[in-house]
């Protein structure tokens, strides 16, 4: 199946970023405020990791103290970059090949420009096959466009 859709088209553009010195704590405030599933993590200019709702729980249910516990004792890493404009039939792939449930995208000089989920990949593809037998039956797509 072709889609004509690319990661960026159902990324999330504005990404959040923290150092690898903050704490437990400042992590997961800066998330709950922006309403946030991941952050990235930096140290000085590049990007070391990534954290995620999953790897704060798994930490907090080991009892570690949030406000000595560092960013970069919990990040997952090394985070997985796609260009932008990958395709979504081949971005599900990657999702498979790589095991993460978030990618990091990038552009032609390698500036991180959003962040996909697993979840919306598929979705888009769920859409997709909706809308083709929609039109085969109907005529016309089954709903509107997601993205």
């Amino acid at each position: 199946m072709v889609f004509t859709k690319r990661a960026y088209d159902i990324s999330r553009k504005k990404v959040f970023f923290c150092n690898t010195t903050d704490s437990l704590n400042s992590v997961a405030d800066k998330m709950h405020m922006n309403n946030i599933g991941s952050i990235l993590v930096k140290k000085g200019g590049s990007i070391k990791g990534i954290i995620t709702v999953n790897d704060m729980m798994r930490t907090m249910s080991k009892n570690k103290e949030p406000k000595t516990t560092l960013a970069e004792d919990i990040m997952s890493y090394p985070v997985v970059t796609i260009s932008k404009d990958t395709e979504v039939d081949e971005l599900a792939e990657k999702f498979t090949k790589e095991k993460v449930s978030r990618m990091v995208l990038v552009d032609s000089r390698d500036n991180v420009v959003g962040i996909v989920r697993d979840i919306a990949v598929y979705k888009c593809i769920s859409l997709n096959k909706y809308n083709i037998e929609a039109k085969k039956r109907f005529g016309e797509d089954y709903s509107r466009p997601l993205y």
